[in-house]
């Protein structure tokens, strides 16, 4: 793991009393300070430094887009710079820098970095937790609900407020409906790199723990319509897509991920998902299976809920 603290990127309700950022025209000075880190993937690399002329530190991120598969016959050519690097047999390893118009690096900048900011995206340490019911009761739940205000963003997209260019589905039912948003990790334009998330309309409900046999519908509802959706606007199959949940999740709104199997950034990992299906059955079997279940999960290290654990001595060091 990669230790960064919490999904990325950053959405407006994680700002905390930062001012609105100018458009930033030119970032071609920008001056390295120092690496906070990397995505779980490795694709990402999370650095801190200073723009040219502008006070304050800026994050700016280096995504290694993934490979776009019409561009490959244009990676050798008389442009490229080949340097060969091992031979065995038949086996030859070479390093290749192919052409600038094929070497395409995503670079995102949050500037002005606030130290909130700069503290998710630098490294931190992680820890296995087995959360019991009485845990979640007496540290866990109690967090959840200090937190509950940080979801402004959440509910400015579900009003139709923000990012309205991203949303791929409203359902407008109170109880039972959702709204299937792109995740600003995605492009929306490459298939394979496909990351959704749909969240739930009601606001009382914020996370597994809180599922019961009642919701058991409207989880179907989240599925199916999302899968169809996405077989509809992306041309990826039901096959090709995986449904699961967090725990812990990024923010206690309830929430449901769609990825790609090939898209690995956000995707299913040992100790924090949950897939979809599973948690439907589960509960058709038992109404409070999540309630009375013992879930493990891993929490980093500057993480306000790991902060309260430790305190309460469920952080072995």
């Amino acid at each position: 793991s990669s230790g960064i603290n919490a999904e990325w990127p950053l959405r407006p309700g994680d700002k905390e009393g930062s001012v609105s950022g100018p458009p930033l025209a030119d970032i071609s000075e920008y001056s390295v300070t120092r690496c906070l880190g990397q995505s779980d993937d490795g694709r990402t690399v999370f650095t801190l430094g200073k723009l040219k002329d502008k006070e304050g530190d800026a994050i700016v991120m280096f995504e290694n887009n993934s490979i776009d598969y019409e561009r490959i016959k244009t990676f050798i050519s008389p442009d490229s710079n080949l340097e060969l690097s091992m031979n065995n047999d038949i086996f030859n390893i070479f390093s290749l820098d192919p052409p600038r118009t094929t070497n395409t690096i995503k670079t995102t900048v949050i500037y002005p970095a606030t130290p909130k900011l700069i503290n998710k995206y630098t490294y931190k340490s992680s820890y296995l937790v087995r959360e019991t019911p009485d845990i979640y009761r007496s540290v866990t739940e109690p967090y959840f609900q200090q937190h509950l205000n940080d979801h402004q963003w959440v509910y400015n997209i579900l009003e139709g407020k923000e990012e309205v260019e991203r949303v791929l589905y409203r359902d407008e039912d109170e109880a039972e409906g959702f709204v299937l948003v792109a995740d600003l990790k995605w492009d929306t334009t490459t298939p394979e790199n496909l990351y959704c998330l749909a969240i739930v309309n009601r606001r009382d409900l914020m996370s597994v723990r809180d599922l019961r046999r009642d919701h058991v519908s409207m989880l179907h509802r989240i599925r199916d319509e999302g899968l169809k959706i996405i077989k509809t606007k992306f041309g990826v199959p039901a096959s090709l897509v995986r449904i699961y949940l967090h725990y812990q999740p990024a923010y206690y709104h309830l929430h449901v991920h769609f990825s790609h199997l090939r898209y690995h950034a956000g995707s299913p990992v040992i100790g924090k998902s949950l897939n979809l299906n599973d948690v439907i059955q589960n509960i058709e079997f038992v109404d409070e299976y999540y309630e009375q279940a013992t879930l493990q999960y891993y929490i980093k290290d500057g993480h306000g809920l790991c902060s309260e654990l430790d305190k309460h001595g469920y952080i072995i060091r």
